[in-house]
């Protein structure tokens, strides 16, 4: 993206939010991979960001997704100033995918690891998710635990369940996963959490926010579940398209709202009849499917539209983990009401809950 083209667009999102009576954004910079671009780059639209968000009132905060392989001494001021010490990255275990250009996955896993090391002893946080793939299933969770919490050393990791969108790569061919498969890696990854991390300070997401959620009816999960991701997100591609999220502006162009830099209303991008269709699909999953039925409608609004799309080629379907996602629902449930009952026993109060 063009630093003139960023400048643009973040004027127009702010006017936008400003006519919505919004004071908060946050903006996730990812792609693509954005350490290939230069860190100079960065330090500039640092300064576009915060000279356009104190002019509108908004208060703007900014997060990395990075693949870390980028990473060095260059990006320390960049990290530091724009992204308060913290980048997130992913590491899948095994890594059967991740790879550079021509490579092969072992090589990218040990530059992983280099760099990594390299941010924390600059005292960067760096935030890991796992996506699940076929083989994550298979070595179980017991080796899926202990590599993240021993061999890794986190104290807080993420997992993520992948889509198909974009070019039909050999592991896409494998999406969407087993829900039963799943169903029972949730179930034995969440009770050696519960047995051997939770207590001892260790965090899994979705797992923790779940059972905040149940405890507290705060609801601190990601895009995936909660609110219809329609109110919350959109994804701004480098050329100024506008669509959901990053996943439907890189890989369904189809559903593209408009173009932020060739329309200078954003109100007119937000009013597009594709949006409309994203607003419309918690209303409409319960009128074609079962959700209306279901214990976590509150919860999960029918799942994330760019697993079902990418799945069935139909925006009005239901998280194809469905399954999955009411056994691990489950699990947080009966969890947090024993956590509430082992509290009450020792006369401490209700949780608060925080996000």
């Amino acid at each position: 993206m063009k630093q003139q083209d960023l400048e643009l667009i973040l004027e127009r999102v702010a006017t936008y939010l400003q006519e919505q009576e919004v004071t908060n954004l946050r903006i996730y910079w990812q792609g693509g991979e954005v350490l290939t671009m230069d860190p100079e780059w960065f330090l500039r639209a640092h300064e576009t960001v915060k000279r356009i968000g104190e002019r509108a009132g908004i208060t703007i905060d900014n997060s990395m997704q990075s693949n870390l392989i980028g990473f060095g001494p260059r990006w320390r001021e960049v990290v530091s100033e724009m992204f308060g010490n913290q980048i997130g990255s992913s590491l899948d275990f095994p890594n059967l995918y991740r790879k550079l250009a021509g490579g092969v996955p072992e090589t990218y896993s040990e530059i992983w690891f280099r760099r990594y090391r390299e941010a924390r002893e600059a005292e960067i946080r760096v935030g890991v998710i796992a996506v699940l793939h076929e083989a994550s299933l298979n070595v179980g969770a017991e080796k899926f635990f202990e590599y993240y919490v021993e061999t890794v050393g986190l104290q807080r990791f993420q997992i993520n369940t992948p889509h198909r969108g974009g070019p039909l790569t050999p592991a896409k061919q494998r999406f969407p996963l087993s829900n039963d498969l799943l169903g029972e890696f949730y179930s034995d990854l969440f009770d050696i959490w519960i047995r051997k991390g939770r207590s001892q300070g260790i965090t899994i997401s979705p797992f923790e926010e779940l059972i905040d959620y149940f405890r507290t009816g705060r609801n601190c999960l990601g895009c995936d579940w909660g609110e219809n991701c329609a109110n919350t997100f959109i994804g701004i591609g480098p050329t100024g398209n506008v669509g959901q999220c990053e996943c439907f502006v890189s890989s369904f162009p189809d559903f593209v709202f408009g173009n932020i830099v060739t329309c200078p209303d954003m109100s007119v991008i937000m009013s597009s009849p594709m949006r409309k269709q994203f607003l419309e699909r918690p209303l409409r999953l319960m009128e074609r499917e079962d959700c209306s039925e279901c214990d976590y409608l509150a919860l999960c609004h029918g799942g994330c539209p760019t697993h079902a799309y990418s799945t069935t080629g139909d925006l009005f379907t239901k998280d194809p983990n469905c399954k999955a996602n009411k056994t691990l629902f489950g699990l947080a449930r009966t969890a947090a009401v024993e956590l509430d009952r082992a509290q009450s026993e020792r006369g401490v109060g209700p949780s608060k809950g925080s996000c």
